[in-house]
């Protein structure tokens, strides 16, 4: 009637008993119930043309077409992340693949326990415990702190404390290669049951492992990630020292080999060799086996256990034994405990 008003808009179509008005967008878009039958929005059937779109079927504007249902607005779906090896709550897993120096503000507790023979050719055993500390200052440097380890066995005393760190300074995605330095010290001298076997190198008590004697060592620390689930860990000393009477040296090689099973859970062997003596001319060949395991904490950021259990067996030796011993010592035994707590000093 040429007055501007559609359908049932006008009032003409108003008053016609088959004219019914139909929602409008902004009322199926309004988030409340308009007409109290329990449906809100567009999953009212009153609202299914304003929550949907006419479309052509043959692109032509006036032909027949089909109802596409309105695209709703959303909340975007949450942020999926993909945990890294060098996230901190990953960190304490994939022991394969771990890097060798903490990250920055990581703070590591350590307990070290050891059981063994005291030396080669003795029926006396000795136990130790000790307690040390680990931070990391950067991702690629971090200081280790060991306290006087508490010796048990043969006889009731304290040995040295020990300070050392690691500096990394070559990273690949296959290789790793570290400086280390090591110096431990006496706190008291009147000990004077000799120097036991010496521990082997990855365990923490061996920062300590001359007892009452001060002791220096440095060199290279390579880790190799030979895949997603074996490392391979070498010791190579570069400078070692005893400063008994007179000065030794002990130039101790170890070679670990690491096989992951899972993320949990791993095992390994470890074997190297020794130098001891002033000449360095007195080999002994350790080998042992180890295994670990990873036990989560209650949070995605730590406490988290590590936990290994490592046995060592050094049972060659082509050093001089006492007179009437054999040169090699096949009950010899060590038994180490590390247990690790990663936790963290700054966010």
């Amino acid at each position: 009637d040429g007055d501007g008003l559609v359908d049932c808009d006008d009032d003409g179509c108003a008053q016609l008993i088959f004219c019914v008005s139909r929602p409008t967008a902004e009322v199926c878009d309004d988030g409340g119930d308009d007409d109290g039958d329990g449906l809100v929005d567009c999953d009212d059937d009153d609202c299914r043309a304003a929550c949907s779109l006419s479309i052509p079927i043959d692109g032509q504007p006036g032909t027949r077409g089909i109802y596409q249902p309105r695209i709703v607005d959303e909340e975007p779906p949450p942020d999926v992340g993909f945990l890294e090896h060098d996230d901190p709550r990953r960190y304490p897993r994939r022991a394969a693949r771990r890097p060798q120096t903490y990250l920055r503000g990581m703070m590591v507790p350590q307990l070290g326990v050891a059981l063994a023979r005291y030396d080669r050719f003795s029926d006396r055993y000795l136990a130790q415990l000790g307690v040390g500390l680990t931070y990391g200052i950067f991702d690629f440097w971090q200081v280790t702190a060991l306290l006087p380890v508490l010796r048990m066995e043969p006889s009731v005393d304290f040995e040295n404390p020990a300070l050392s760190t690691t500096l990394r300074v070559f990273e690949h995605e296959v290789v790793e290669l570290s400086l280390y330095a090591n110096l431990s010290w006496p706190i008291d001298r009147a000990n004077t049951l000799g120097d036991p076997e010496p521990l082997p190198t990855h365990h923490l008590l061996a920062r300590s492992r001359f007892s009452n004697v001060t002791h220096l060592d440095g060199g290279f620390l390579m880790r190799i990630h030979a895949g997603e689930w074996v490392r391979l860990d070498v010791v190579l000393p570069l400078v070692t020292a005893v400063f008994d009477d007179p000065v030794r040296g002990d130039m101790t090689i170890d070679l670990r080999a690491l096989f992951s099973l899972g993320d949990h859970v791993w095992i390994g062997a470890f074997t190297g060799v020794v130098l001891p003596g002033p000449n360095l001319d007195t080999p002994n060949v350790p080998f042992g086996f180890f295994a670990g395991a990873t036990i989560p904490g209650p949070s995605s950021r730590g406490p988290l256990m590590d936990l290994a259990l490592r046995f060592g067996w050094p049972v060659f030796y082509d050093g001089a034994p006492p007179s009437g011993e054999p040169g090699v010592d096949a009950e010899f035994w060590q038994i180490t405990f590390d247990a690790r707590v990663f936790t963290y000093l700054l966010p």
